[in-house]
């Protein structure tokens, strides 16, 4: 009869408790490191949302439909008012970032056109974050707690006609690979030329056919925080009682420097007769005939090469 060695029934219980608690404790190695990666992953993922609120946020300051800083001021005194820095950021949150930049003012008649700094800053820190003292500029952070820049880039000779608004992304470096190192920005011009194009109804005056009558369109808008206007004097040929003309604004470039295109935002265009209507019952020489408010909207730069801005076109009806 054989006899064999038994193992004591405690001993297989031992190794198999051993396996269980290794197998364990390889199971929660594997969870914390994922729940690690994931952590980390998601706390980027909130960084990179806070920071695309936070270019538009600086891009509201900038332009906007309820004003922005290019809306009320039009063309900065100076591009890069915190050499050698480049960013124009700390002009849109505090004032005091640039003694020089004036007061909001009213232009009077016959503009009556509002421009200028309005308030005190155009871009809000969130609370806690403010510093109103000097010395300037203050920093407007990322999600990752980088500065946010907004350079003005030069597109055609003499003009800078791009703005760009950048992060830095997660390691604060220019350029960078990978999700989030790579840099986060919105380009877009922030100024363009005005295609105007008018109708001119005077059906009531019972005008010839063949009267040439000149009209004057003066295109007001904020120029270094002023309010300046450029003017273009077009004639138009009635045909039964009514006719019509377009108005190319630039105005003469190169000859005028001053501001070959005009700034995004809210601007006014008044109409003046520049042909005396008074033998048919008409107003005379030098009447205003009508003043409307329009709308020019910032421009995408996303084509690569960038092309110019197509011009802001504008129909508007005068009808006496």
């Amino acid at each position: 009869m054989m006899t064999g060695i038994l193992k004591p029934v405690n001993s297989c219980r031992g190794y198999i408790l051993l396996a269980v608690s290794l197998l364990l404790t390889a199971f929660m190695s594997v969870v914390l490191v994922c729940s690690f990666v994931a952590g980390h992953g998601s706390d980027n993922d909130l960084r990179y949302v806070k920071t695309y609120a936070c270019i538009k946020k600086v891009r509201q300051a900038l332009i906007s439909d309820g004003g922005g800083f290019i809306s009320d001021y039009g063309e900065p005194d100076i591009l890069t008012p915190f050499a050698p820095e480049d960013s124009f950021t700390g002009v849109l949150l505090n004032r005091q970032s640039v003694a020089a930049w004036q007061e909001w003012s009213y232009s009077g008649p016959p503009e009556e056109f509002w421009a200028g700094y309005r308030g005190d800053r155009y871009l809000a820190l969130c609370a806690g974050e403010w510093n109103d003292n000097p010395p300037f500029p203050h920093d407007f952070s990322d999600g990752w707690g980088n500065p946010v820049e907004v350079i003005f880039i030069q597109d055609t000779t003499p003009e800078h006609t791009l703005i760009e608004i950048k992060s830095f992304g997660s390691d604060g470096l220019s350029g960078g690979t990978g999700s989030y190192k790579e840099d986060v920005k919105d380009v877009f011009y922030w100024k363009r030329a005005v295609e105007l194009t008018l109708f001119f109804d005077a059906g009531s005056l019972g005008l010839p056919d063949g009267l040439n009558v000149d009209v004057e369109a003066s295109l007001v808008y904020p120029f270094h925080g002023a309010v300046t206007y450029k003017n273009q004097t077009k004639t138009i040929t009635i045909v039964a009682g009514a006719g019509s003309s377009k108005y190319d604004f630039p105005v003469n470039p190169p000859a005028n420097m001053n501001s070959q295109k005009f700034p995004a935002g809210l601007r006014k265009i008044v109409f003046t007769l520049k042909t005396d209507l008074g033998p048919w019952g008409g107003p005379a020489v030098d009447t205003l005939l009508a003043d409307r408010i329009i709308l020019i909207p910032s421009y995408p730069a996303a084509s690569n090469p960038l092309e110019p801005p197509d011009s802001y076109i504008a129909d508007e009806e005068i009808i006496i």
